[in-house]
């Protein structure tokens, strides 16, 4: 059953927009330009949000659009790209008189159209007000509170303000919350994170606000540091400059266990908070996401009735405040089999395109019979091009046989690194590992 959008449905992937202000805190030139480039290059992931049909906006060109429309029942699918790209698309949307006027024109007679953004900002609310009064449409914003109520979403997005608001709003905080303190500058950090070293307590070290695990390292007690040496460190990283840091306790965890729940809230009159999906996080490294897995053995895990209470809750809470659409609770079980809240991300998220894609072309009840695993770093050998890409891995594009198995191509302008994202999909999660595994195998012998 797909999903139809009834009315106009425009797109906004604002991602870079979103985290361009912290990325831009690095003192590298070169490293803050790949930062922010690779997030937006994750734009071509718009073309799997929301169903069809719908216009999507996006910083970059999409090579491998086609076979979205084509394959995975998207065929009114389409998207633009402004003249001039920077930092920030909804900004770069109200400069462009040619992409105001696509806009203008996608909303029809009626001239109405509802408006998704990856996450609402500043920028993204000037560029509805313009919509509105400028051209006169009516525009519905169901995934975005408005601009009085933005400062909710910006102060959950923040570690101190996750931890001062699920403080308050859990009875049971305490079983859930890394222990841990809010510190106001460097010096104070620096000694929290020595008091924890000094009880042979491995503690992390938040910048406030961050992204992708950057703005975070880590103090371990069986490396000699001394008091000194952790402040200088604090001060030398520009990502802590100006802001609230956030010292905690480290939790035991080598299994790697980091499941993530996603909520949608809603206004107010339109229903209550519900939970569209629950996934194991993956990374490469620490910190650095990669992609999810998706399957039903994650809600028959032990842990899954908290993290759906504390979620469901917490999604109740923001709703009273104003707060409106997608947000994930990342959290992490420890090696005794406890669930501990680490964040909230108050937008959509690295894995809503997975949720989307899946109820569209297999159906809400998804979750039943098939396992998604998503992979946003897969090596592409010496392959820089969608079509080889594509047409080397014919064989394993979705769906196989006419059954729900088998590979989605998320995002290829990362080709031009040698990665792509993709996505497996299969009856269980030991099989979509096996048909990714084939799949690098394949690119494997293609570039010897």
């Amino acid at each position: 059953m797909s999903k139809i959008n009834k009315i106009p449905t425009v797109i906004i992937f604002n991602i870079a927009e979103t985290f361009a202000n912290f990325l831009e805190k690095s003192s590298d030139p070169q490293k803050r330009e790949e930062l922010i480039n690779g997030e937006a290059y994750l734009g071509d992931r718009a073309l799997l949000w929301g169903g069809d049909p719908k216009l999507a906006i996006v910083s970059y060109p999409i090579a491998h659009s086609e076979i979205i429309k084509n394959r995975l029942n998207y065929p009114q699918t389409t998207y633009r790209y402004p003249q001039h790209t920077t930092n920030q698309l909804s900004l770069d949307i109200i400069r462009d008189p040619g992409l105001l006027e696509a806009i203008s024109n996608y909303a029809g007679e009626n001239r109405s159209l509802q408006i998704i953004p990856y996450a609402t900002t500043p920028e993204f609310l000037s560029l509805i007000t313009i919509l509105r009064e400028n051209y006169q449409l009516s525009v519905e914003t169901p995934e975005s509170p408005n601009h009085d109520h933005l400062w909710i979403r910006d102060l959950v997005d923040t570690k101190a303000g996750f931890r001062q608001l699920v403080s308050q709003w859990l009875p049971d905080a305490d079983r859930f919350l890394p222990p841990g303190f809010i510190c106001y500058d460097s010096k104070q950090a620096a000694d929290a994170a020595f008091w924890f070293y000094q009880r042979g307590k491995a503690c992390l070290v938040k910048a406030n606000t961050g992204e992708n695990g950057i703005g975070i390292f880590i103090i371990r007690p069986d490396i000699p540091i001394t008091l000194e040496e952790i402040n200088k460190k604090i001060e030398d990283d520009t990502y802590y400059t100006d802001d609230l840091i956030v010292v905690e306790e480290c939790i035991p965890a080598t299994k790697q266990n980091s499941p993530s729940l996603e909520l949608f809230v809603p206004h107010p009159k339109r229903g209550k908070p519900e939970i569209t999906y629950l996934s194991k996080q993956l990374f490469i490294e620490f910190g650095d996401f990669c992609g999810i897995e998706v399957s039903k053995n994650l809600q028959q895990e032990k842990w899954f009735p908290d993290l759906e209470r504390c979620g469901i809750l917490i999604a109740h809470k923001l709703q009273d405040l104003g707060y409106v659409g997608h947000f994930d609770l990342d959290c992490i079980i420890s090696d005794d089999e406890k669930l501990y809240l680490l964040e909230i991300n108050s937008r959509r998220t690295g894995g809503t395109h997975v949720h989307d894609l899946a109820y569209h072309i297999i159906g809400p009840d998804y979750i039943d019979n098939t396992s998604l695993l998503s992979f946003e770093a897969m090596d592409s050998g010496r392959i820089n091009s969608a079509d080889e890409l594509i047409n080397l891995l014919a064989e394993f594009l979705y769906p196989i046989n006419k059954e729900h198995i088998g590979l989605v191509i998320t995002v290829t302008t990362t080709l031009k690194y040698h990665r792509f994202g993709c996505l497996t999909i299969a009856p269980t999660p030991g099989e979509a590992l096996i048909l990714q595994k084939q799949i690098a195998q394949k690119i494997s012998e293609h570039s010897r």
